[in-house]
């Protein structure tokens, strides 16, 4: 921004009056035009005795741009150059009243100070008489515009009863014939229409003495709006870089929404950095609306791709937005996050769902450890795996560190692969199995026999032994009790769950054939409710776990006679 900071300090002390600042819409032209008057109006350094902003957004009327010009200024200095210089503009200009004695009073008021004339023309319309005259008044105010910085915006927004000829007009009056300082500002590229730009045309050599192209780069915008000390700054500037963004607006709203979610972070780097990328990629997306790749788009992409899946998909013919979106995770290595709903959810709704970001903060977190643990574990192995060195006492010591730090996090196989290297090599490891049992009683309880994955991992028979022993705990819990409790109340909790999960098919045969009291209510309107469960993740599995294991109980007692299979059919309508 150097450069352009001396250009306008030459400006301002050379004879140039119409400096011009183009450039594409979003990349700080207003911006820097704001921080640099102010910066050079507390200086004290200017000569001028007011500074006046005018956005024509919107704006029909070459006498409304008038008007505001004085309305709008602000006094540069706070000495008495700037009632000096209204005095002398006044009394050159009050000759306009000569016929109107009538309101000399009023105006002799304003000699002292230019906003009682302010207040006077703006309420014009509402005093009787007076209001005739709004228009000399208006007038009057214009004519004491003399000497100002004036800065013109937006002239590409500007209402269809406004033309760039006026514009120009007007700025080349303020700058001849009234000694101003003007900037212009707009994006020439987005003028209305040809008419609108010939306009310009035609004007420019005559008008404007200095044009600058603002054109900088994401990384200086970006340093405008984020300083130095903001956490991960690498990591921002390299996501902001790849996309290109140089829009103030949307770097401001990533600010915000990063000062909105940064609370509940946490201080894990792995966890800010994903939210930066996703944020930046996310805001991106959802204000710069890029015309191939939408919104939509990209959040159907992020949650459903990899960009390792695009390594080995390449024969297909894909749509213009998938393709970009390909190319940018290629580029940045993007994969779908956690985060992303919630990052989504403050976009279209502009505030943080803090309960649920806390949730999924917190899962996160954990998740991060047991990789973490992971990593641990394949550095210890790799002691065993690595070589053919004497370093037991490395390897002990190795597996017995992350035993007594991580437990809570470990696993079932990975728990049983250490103890059985530790066991081997004669180490007490009964301590351990009991802080595991301690840690993991419940999963160990719904462990079901039956499969692969649960028992049978275990090698060690000091473990196996106790986690029967747990599960044997559980299911003295009585199945009686669970199924006249889940029919009378119509309701259970996770403790019934994990002990009818942790039973196995003949479990429930033997229950059902020790005749139990009530028990077409008990399976009925108990345990058959299950079949008709449905919920996500770990509780889904353990609901058709025990509907799986309560029907084919029923089956296998029906196969034992025709009148069981008629029972079985009937009233429990299980075929």
């Amino acid at each position: 921004m150097n450069h352009l900071e001396k250009t306008f300090d030459s400006f301002f002390s050379g004879e140039a009056k119409v400096a011009v600042i183009k450039g594409e819409w979003g990349v700080g032209k207003t911006y820097f035009w704001e921080n640099y008057i102010s910066n050079r109006i507390k200086s004290g350094n200017l000569s001028q005795v007011a500074y006046s902003y005018i956005s024509l957004f919107g704006c029909s009327s070459l006498d409304d741009v008038r008007k505001n010009i004085f309305h709008k200024a602000k006094e540069i200095h706070n000495d008495d150059s700037l009632d000096k210089s209204f005095a002398q503009e006044f009394t050159e200009s009050t000759s306009l009243f000569s016929k109107a004695p009538w309101i000399k009073h009023g105006l002799e008021k304003a000699h002292k100070k230019a906003p009682l004339l302010g207040w006077l023309s703006k309420n014009a319309q509402n005093i009787p008489v007076v209001g005739k005259f709004s228009s000399i008044i208006s007038s009057l105010e214009y004519s004491l515009v003399k000497n100002y910085v004036v800065c013109i915006d937006d002239m590409e927004r500007k209402g269809s009863g406004l033309s760039v000829k006026e514009v120009m007009g007007l700025t080349d009056e303020l700058a001849q014939r009234k000694s101003c300082k003007v900037i212009l500002i707009f994006n020439e590229s987005t003028l209305d229409d040809e008419t609108d730009k010939s306009q310009f045309e035609s004007y420019r050599e005559k008008v404007v003495d200095i044009e600058i192209h603002h054109n900088p780069t994401s990384k200086e915008n970006l340093s405008c709006i984020f300083p130095t000390t903001f956490p991960r700054l690498h990591v921002l500037e390299s996501v902001v870089s790849n996309l290109d963004i140089k829009n103030i607006r949307v770097l401001r709203k990533l600010k915000w929404a990063y000062e909105s979610f940064s609370p509940f972070l946490g201080s894990d780097e792995r966890i800010v950095d994903e939210f930066i990328v996703h944020s930046t990629l996310l805001f991106w997306s959802y204000y710069i609306r890029d015309e191939v790749l939408t919104y939509d788009i990209l959040k159907e992409q992020l949650s459903n791709c990899s960009w390792v899946s695009y390594l080995l998909d390449k024969d297909r013919d894909i749509p213009e937005g998938e393709k970009k979106y390909r190319s940018l995770a290629s580029s940045m290595l993007l994969s779908s996050s956690v985060l992303d709903v919630h990052i989504s959810f403050f976009l279209e709704n502009g505030y943080v769902d803090e309960g649920s970001l806390k949730e999924t903060i917190h899962e996160f977190e954990e998740r991060l450890k047991v990789d973490s643990v992971s990593a641990r574990l394949s550095k210890a192995w790799s002691i065993y795996s690595g070589s053919f060195q004497n370093n037991l006492d490395e390897l002990k010591a190795a597996f017995k560190e992350i035993l007594d730090h991580e437990i809570p996090r470990l696993g079932l196989a990975q728990f049983s692969a250490v103890i059985d290297i530790l066991e081997e090599f004669k180490e007490d490891i009964s301590p351990y199995i009991e802080d595991y049992l301690k840690e993991h009683s419940e999963q160990l309880k719904a462990i079901d026999a039956g499969h692969h994955w649960g028992m049978g991992q275990v090698k060690s028979v000091a473990l196996n032994e106790k986690i029967k022993e747990l599960q044997k705990e559980s299911k003295d819990y009585s199945l009686d009790d669970v199924s006249t409790k889940i029919a009378t109340n119509t309701s259970w909790g996770a403790e019934e769950t994990n002990f009818l999960y942790s039973l196995t098919k003949q479990d429930y045969i033997d229950w059902i054939k020790s005749n139990p009291e009530d028990i077409t209510t008990k399976i009925k309107s108990g345990l058959l409710l299950f079949r008709n469960l449905r919920s996500s993740g770990s509780e889904g599995e353990k609901y058709k776990v025990i509907a799986e294991n309560i029907v084919n109980a029923l089956k296998e007692i029906a196969e034992e006679s025709e009148l069981n299979k008629m029972r079985v059919k009937i009233i429990y309508e299980v075929e």
